[in-house]
């Protein structure tokens, strides 16, 4: 820093009081190069700090952009899966339904819920299960 005060030279001035003159003039130069190298510390930490800080507000905005993405996948995953269960539900039912009407026809077959002829469709030699029952009433009793 260039000097604040300068040396009092003058030559009508008494040698003592001229050379504590330039010590107060170097005394105050000193102590303002201190305050001036505080200051440009202070300023550099300063700096310092505002970059952590930019540095933190960036990565906040990052994390927040990231959960609002997963926040929409999780709301389009959840509705997907709501839609696919609501299918699966729907599959099931219709799949019990028809479980229910084979079921109700074999009771009635085998529990004689009135007279009826069973015939069995007769299954290939590759197949070992049956198909069919018919459980039509039985022709032969009602002319009876």
């Amino acid at each position: 820093m260039a000097n604040v005060f300068e040396v009092e030279s003058n030559a009508s001035q008494d040698a003592n009081y001229r050379e504590h003159l330039n010590r107060n003039w170097q005394n105050g130069n000193t102590e303002f190069d201190k305050l001036e190298n505080w200051l440009n510390a202070l300023e550099t930490t300063f700096s310092n700090f505002q970059t952590q800080i930019n540095n933190l507000q960036q990565q906040i905005w990052n994390l927040t952009k990231r959960v609002q993405e997963d926040e929409v996948k999780h709301d389009q995953d959840v509705a997907a899966l709501t839609k696919k269960h609501n299918s699966d539900i729907a599959t099931l039912n219709e799949i019990i339904e028809k479980q229910d009407a084979r079921i109700s026809k074999l009771e009635n077959a085998v529990f004689g819920y009135g007279e009826y002829e069973v015939n069995y469709e007769t299954p290939s030699k590759t197949i070992d299960h049956v198909f069919e029952i018919n459980t039509d009433s039985n022709p032969k009793l009602k002319g009876e």
